[in-house]
């Protein structure tokens, strides 16, 4: 017997809602760190997946390439993240957390630790969890 699939109808909009909240309080969050949500998201992968080029950190990312590099030369300023040359290629470059990127990190989880509680108060501990098992089955799927 086959099962129903429920109608995926609005979900793409609650997602899209949801994401935003979230993007919007991490934003809030990280100013006093002079972070955008952007590039947290830069920082958090390359601490986590450490991915080995750009090109790696927009396929894993999904994003354009001009705007990685736009922001992976905002945080080379900021001192947190370094270009070094592929040793492998030479026309390539390996991304790297330095020690001050390294330093902001576990501010960084911080502030999304702060943002999700808020988001996420009014939940149960069951409520969570499921919340976090159901994205973990739709993740698996893509």
């Amino acid at each position: 017997m086959r099962r129903e699939q429920p109608s995926a109808a609005g979900l793409d909009t609650l997602m899209e809602q949801a994401h935003a909240v979230i993007l919007d309080g991490l934003n809030q969050e990280l100013q006093v760190l002079d972070i955008t949500a952007a590039q947290y998201i830069i920082i958090v992968n390359l601490a986590n997946a450490r991915p080995e080029s750009i090109a790696a950190l927009c396929k894993l990312l999904a994003y354009d390439p001009g705007a990685m590099s736009r922001m992976v030369r905002r945080l080379e300023r900021k001192g947190l993240v370094t270009r070094l040359r592929s040793p492998a290629n030479s026309r390539a470059f390996t991304l790297e957390l330095t020690a001050a990127g390294w330093s902001i990190y576990p501010k960084l989880i911080a502030c999304i630790t702060r943002v999700l509680e808020q988001v996420l108060v009014d939940f149960t501990q069951d409520e969570t969890r499921k919340l976090k098992e159901l994205l973990h089955k739709l993740l698996s799927k893509i």
